[in-house]
């Protein structure tokens, strides 16, 4: 029997922090099941946006207020997303909150806000209010109405976390699906090569069909796009990645980016501001970065690719492919 053949999949979805989280097992482990659900409903009570009894909450309910004591990766995670809104800060703002909220993009919104209501909400996202104690673990959001939004990396650090448990209960290939972030652990025991195939999705459906597959060692590809969450006035789409500098959607020939590395919430934040940097600037960027390249589709449904990834045929790619899977 073939190494291809013997081996099965174990298949493990709940629905959570609003998408369909998928964990791939090649053995049976319930205990590592039971572990990523349970970690995974810890996380939803700490970090989400939509529930009044959450840590996230409690911070953005005491803005303007006091501090908040919260639990070690609660702060660890905060202090990471306001480093790099310091480093991007013309793209990615962890405290984008009240624009969200503002706009509702993929909760029910669909009228655009006034200017009026814009201006207020660009008052309330500067990252020199936020004040954190590493000492006393605290965060405070120092004005009235200023609210964290991690949606945009929490994402990110769930998967790395998750790859750590699994590997701690000895699974050894996996992947997880956290609904636009994939990362897979270890070698692909369906594949002689031990290489992945990750299918970049065609983002002019809704079907999860792919517009390119590539051949990789175990990594994490993060995917953001504008098909996600939008509305359409007249021949306009309103999108939901917004602008922290104008208030806005934001314009980019982006219609889509995927990042593939190793650290899945770096991914997540670069996904992020490489769609406001556009194709070219957005290539010219990770080209520079260790360990990182970039799949965009653009308006036209092209796709541009960064220097590490090495065309094998139309629409199949290799990422280190030319070395076996650790």
């Amino acid at each position: 029997m073939s190494n291809a053949t013997k081996h099965k999949k174990y298949i493990s979805q709940f629905p959570m922090m609003g998408t369909i989280i998928s964990l791939t097992l090649f053995e049976k482990n319930d205990s590592a099941v039971f572990d990523v659900y349970d970690y995974l409903q810890q996380m939803d009570q700490v970090f989400s946006a939509n529930r009044p009894d959450s840590i996230l909450a409690k911070i953005n309910q005491n803005a303007g207020k006091q501090p908040v004591k919260v639990s070690k990766e609660c702060f660890e995670l905060v202090k990471d997303s306001v480093a790099y809104s310091k480093e991007y800060s013309d793209s990615f703002n962890v405290l984008i909150g009240p624009l969200v909220k503002t706009w509702k993009i993929g909760f029910g919104g669909h009228q655009i806000p006034s200017q009026d209501e814009i201006d207020h909400d660009l008052k309330l996202i500067h990252l020199d209010e936020v004040r954190l104690n590493q000492k006393q673990r605290t965060v405070y959001l120092t004005k009235k109405g200023m609210q964290l939004d991690l949606g945009a990396i929490a994402k990110g650090y769930f998967a790395d976390q998750i790859i750590h448990r699994l590997a701690n209960h000895g699974v050894t290939s996996g992947i997880i699906n956290l609904g636009g972030n994939v990362q897979v652990l270890g070698q692909n025991p369906l594949a002689a090569s031990g290489l992945w195939g990750i299918g970049i999705r065609d983002p002019r459906y809704e079907d999860g069909r792919s517009l390119a597959v590539v051949h990789t060692t175990a990594k994490t590809f993060v995917t953001s796009g504008i098909r996600e969450r939008y509305f359409k006035i007249g021949n306009h789409i309103y999108h939901h990645i917004l602008n922290p500098q104008t208030g806005y959607p934001e314009k980019s020939d982006v219609v889509q980016v995927t990042i593939i590395t190793d650290n899945s919430e770096l991914a997540e934040a670069l996904s992020t501001v490489c769609f406001f940097r556009g194709s070219q600037r957005g290539k010219q960027l990770v080209d520079q970065l260790p360990n990182v390249e970039a799949i965009f589709v653009n308006q036209n449904n092209e796709l541009i690719t960064t220097n590490g990834l090495e065309k094998q045929r139309e629409g199949v790619y290799g990422y280190e492919s030319d070395r076996k899977a650790n």
